[in-house]
C-alpha cells in the first residue's frame, strides 16, 4: 500500500511538472522596502516581489502571479485586500478570499515616476501614495486616481519630495524636510472635498521634530522579520547571461562571476569564477555571451581580461584555466597581460568550443577541445575588437562555417561587420585551426552584430545588432532585412535565439520579448508576437535568453533575477517514437481526476502522431492532431466531443504514428 501512495503521489508531481505551461519569475526578495503585519506574521513589499510571512504562507509572489511587475515599494491592507504599489506606481490588489492578485491600475507606469518606499497609507475607500514629486489619492472602489498634488503649503514637492505619510485619526501627516503637514480629510467624501488640490489648506505644524508620534506606526527594521531570503535556492540576482545544456536545464551567470545551474525549478549554485571578479560593467557594456556548453556537462566561460575557464559538472567544478600567464595559453593579448573574449560558441561537431579574442592588429580564434587541448590563430580578423560569434558545418563540403561580429571598437552602440570564415575541422587537420577563406559583410546601420541564429528550416544565419534584424541570403551573398516586421519599429536589441519549430525570439532593452514567425516560410514576412510584463515578464528589459528545448522552456534574464516561460511547443520531440527516443509513451497522472483541475498527459509522443481516446465500448471519445500533439505532448481535459465531461470508468487512449501504436489504459475517477 505505501508503495501505491509513493507511486501515485510521484504522478501527481510529475503532471503538475508538466502541467506548469505558463510564466515564472526567480528573484531575491530583497531589499525590502515596507512591510505591514498579516495573520500573525508579514506581508513585505521588495524588490523582488511581494513576500508573504506568516505561519500559514511563506510564498514570493512577482509578475508571473498577476502583480503586472516584480519591484514593488509599498504595500497597504484593507479589510478584504491587500494592495500592492510597484516602483513606479502601478497598483495590484490580492484578493483574500480567491487568493489571488489583479493588476488595478497602471496609469503612472508612463510618469516614471518612483514611489517613496513604504509611503502608502489606507482609509477607508481611499489610499495615499506618496510620490518623489506629488501625493496621489487612489479610489480603491473605482480602482481610479482621484487627483494628485505637487505642493502642500509653500513647498512644492517637486524639490522637496515626501519623506514620510501617515493617517492618524481623520487626519493626514506629510513629512516634508523637517517640517510636518497636516490636513483633516473627509475619507467618506474625498470626491466632494472642493479644497483638496489647495495648498493653503494644509496646516504647517513649525518646530515639531517628534516624527515618532506620527509616523511610528511604521515598521522600519526589517531584520527583526524572521523570512525565507531564497525562493527555489535562486541566489544569483542580477543575470547577464544564460545558455542552456544540452541534457535538459540551464546555466545563468552575472556580471560578478556567480554561475547557477536550473532545471527549471529550483537552483544549485557553483563556486564563482575567478574568485567572484567576473566581468563586471563589460558583460553588459558589450552584450558579453561568453557561456557556452557540451552534453558531457562541460561548459565553458570568459572572464574580462583574465582569461578562459573549462568546468564540468555545468559550471560546478572548474577543470582548466586558460589566461594569459598559462603556459602555452596562446591567447591573444588586447593588453599586456589582459586578454578579451566576447563571445563563445560550441563547435560544429560538438567536439570543443570556439572563441574570438581582441587584440590591436586584429582579433584572433581560438579552439579548445573537450579535454582541454588548446589551439590559437591570431590576427585574421578585420578588425581589432571581436564581438560575438556563431558556427555551422558547410553541409556541401564539411567545412566550419565560423560568423563573427566584428567591431571597431569596445561597446555594441559602436560602427562594426560581419566576418565569416571557411574553417577546415581541426580533427582532420591534426587539432589546429587554419583559415581557407574570410568574407567580410556590411550591417545596414553598419553597427556591429550582437546575437545570432539559425534558421531552422534551411540553416540561413539570423543576426541582430543594436538596431538591426536580417538575415543572410547565401544566393546573393548578402544581408537582408526582412520586408514586414509590424511592430518592430524603433526596437533597441540585446539577444535572440530559435526554437525548434522555427520561430525566432527577440530579446529587447526596454521593450519586453518579440516572437517572430514566418508566414508561408518567408524569411520576408512575419508574424510578430510580443511579451511583456503584463503577460508575466520580470522586467521589460532583457538582457539575454536562451531556449531549453528539452524542457520546453525559454528564460530571459534581467536586473533582478529571471523569468522562465514553458510552453508545450518549445520542446524538441524529433526523437519521440523512435529507436533513440529519449522516453516511452506514458500517460498521467493515472488515476486521472478531472473534476479537481486535472489534465491528463500523454507524453513523449510524435509531432506527426494522430492520438485517440475510445471509452471501454470502443467508441471514440476524443481525438488529437497537429497543433495538439506539438511539443510531443497531448492535454486532455476529460471531456468528449461536444465538450461534456465523460463519466467514470476505463478508457483507452491509441497513439499512431504510420504503422507504429502505442496503447495504454486510462482510469477517471469523479
Amino acid at each position: 500500500m505505501v508503495l501505491v501512495i509513493r507511486i501515485l503521489f510521484v504522478s501527481l508531481i510529475l503532471a503538475s511538472v508538466a502541467l506548469a505551461d505558463g510564466w515564472k519569475v526567480f528573484s531575491q526578495p530583497s531589499p525590502v522596502y515596507a512591510a505591514i503585519p498579516y495573520d500573525s506574521g508579514y506581508v513585505l513589499a521588495t524588490g523582488g516581489g511581494i513576500q508573504f510571512e506568516t505561519p500559514r504562507v511563506r510564498r514570493l509572489f512577482t509578475s508571473a502571479d498577476g502583480l503586472g511587475a516584480t519591484s514593488f515599494s509599498a504595500v497597504v491592507e484593507t479589510s478584504s485586500k491587500i494592495y500592492g504599489i510597484s516602483e513606479y506606481g502601478l497598483i495590484a490588489a490580492y484578493d483574500k478570499n480567491a487568493s489571488r492578485w489583479n493588476v488595478v491600475n497602471r496609469s503612472y507606469l508612463n510618469k516614471m515616476v518612483k514611489v517613496v518606499p513604504g509611503q502608502a497609507v489606507a482609509e477607508k475607500n481611499s489610499m495615499v501614495v506618496a510620490f518623489e514629486d506629488r501625493l496621489a489619492f487612489f479610489d480603491m472602489e473605482q480602482n481610479g486616481y482621484l487627483l494628485t498634488i505637487d505642493k502642500i503649503g509653500t513647498i512644492s514637492l517637486i524639490n522637496e519630495h515626501p519623506e514620510k505619510i501617515s493617517i492618524v485619526q481623520d487626519t493626514l501627516f506629510v513629512l516634508l524636510g523637517k517640517d510636518i503637514y497636516c490636513r483633516k480629510m473627509d475619507w467618506d467624501n474625498m470626491t466632494g472635498d472642493m479644497r483638496l488640490a489647495d495648498p493653503s489648506s494644509w496646516t504647517r505644524k513649525s518646530g515639531e521634530k517628534n516624527e515618532k508620534q506620527y509616523f511610528g506606526n511604521q515598521i522600519s527594521d526589517f531584520s527583526k522579520i524572521n523570512r525565507k531570503t531564497t525562493f527555489g535556492n535562486f541566489t544569483l540576482n542580477s543575470v547577464y547571461e544564460m545558455t542552456s545544456v544540452p541534457k535538459g536545464g540551464i546555466v545563468a551567470a552575472t556580471s560578478h562571476g556567480r554561475m547557477a545551474y536550473s532545471d527549471g525549478n529550483s537552483w544549485r549554485n557553483s563556486t564563482p569564477i575567478w574568485n567572484g571578479i567576473g566581468s563586471l560593467t563589460g558583460s553588459y557594456d558589450n552584450r558579453m555571451k561568453i557561456l557556452s556548453s557540451l552534453d558531457d556537462g562541460l561548459l565553458l566561460a570568459h572572464v574580462w581580461g583574465r582569461g578562459l575557464f573549462l568546468f564540468k559538472d555545468n559550471g560546478y567544478t572548474l577543470f582548466k584555466a586558460f589566461t594569459p600567464q598559462s603556459e602555452n595559453s596562446c591567447l591573444d593579448e588586447y593588453l599586456n597581460d589582459y586578454t578579451v573574449a566576447v563571445g563563445t560558441t560550441v563547435a560544429p561537431d560538438s567536439s570543443g568550443f570556439l572563441i574570438a579574442t581582441s587584440e590591436k592588429k586584429g582579433y584572433g580564434l581560438v579552439y579548445i577541445t573537450r579535454s582541454g587541448e588548446i589551439s590559437c590563430m591570431s590576427g585574421v580578423g578585420s578588425s581589432p575588437v571581436a564581438g560575438t560569434l556563431v558556427a555551422k558545418t558547410d553541409s556541401k563540403t564539411g567545412d566550419w562555417l565560423v560568423y563573427v561580429s566584428s567591431r571597431e571598437g569596445f561597446f555594441v552602440s559602436l560602427a562594426g561587420s560581419l566576418d565569416v570564415f571557411r574553417i577546415p575541422p581541426p580533427l582532420k587537420n591534426g587539432g589546429r585551426l587554419s583559415v581557407s577563406e574570410r568574407k567580410n559583410y556590411e550591417i545596414p546601420s553598419k553597427r556591429a552584430p550582437l546575437d545570432f541564429a539559425f534558421d531552422k528550416d534551411d540553416g540561413a544565419l539570423w543576426m541582430v545588432s543594436v538596431s538591426d534584424f536580417v538575415y543572410m541570403d547565401e544566393d546573393r551573398d548578402t544581408l537582408i532585412s526582412p520586408s514586414s516586421t509590424k511592430g518592430l519599429m524603433g526596437v533597441e536589441y540585446s539577444s535572440m535565439e530559435s526554437d525548434v519549430q522555427g520561430n525566432i525570439w527577440l530579446g529587447t532593452a526596454g521593450q519586453g520579448v518579440f516572437r517572430l514567425t514566418k508566414r508561408n516560410k518567408s524569411k520576408d514576412t512575419l508574424a510578430v508576437e510580443r511579451f511583456t510584463v503584463e503577460n508575466g515578464l520580470m522586467s521589460d528589459r532583457v538582457h539575454d535568453l536562451t531556449i531549453d528545448p528539452v524542457l520546453g522552456m525559454v528564460w530571459f534574464a534581467h536586473d533582478g533575477g529571471v523569468t522562465r516561460y514553458t510552453r508545450k511547443d518549445l520542446r524538441n520531440a524529433e526523437k519521440m517514437m523512435t529507436a533513440d527516443a529519449p522516453a516511452e509513451v506514458k500517460a498521467y497522472p493515472n488515476p486521472f481526476r478531472p473534476k479537481r483541475g486535472q489534465r491528463l498527459v500523454i507524453d513523449n509522443i510524435s509531432e506527426d502522431s494522430f492520438v485517440s481516446v475510445y471509452n471501454r465500448g470502443g467508441s471514440l471519445v476524443r481525438s488529437f492532431y497537429d497543433n495538439d500533439v506539438l511539443g510531443g505532448r497531448v492535454e486532455w481535459d476529460g471531456t468528449d466531443k461536444t465538450g461534456k465531461l465523460v463519466a467514470p470508468g476505463v478508457y483507452h487512449y491509441l497513439v499512431r504514428k504510420g504503422s507504429k501504436k502505442k496503447t495504454g489504459k486510462i482510469i477517471i475517477i469523479h
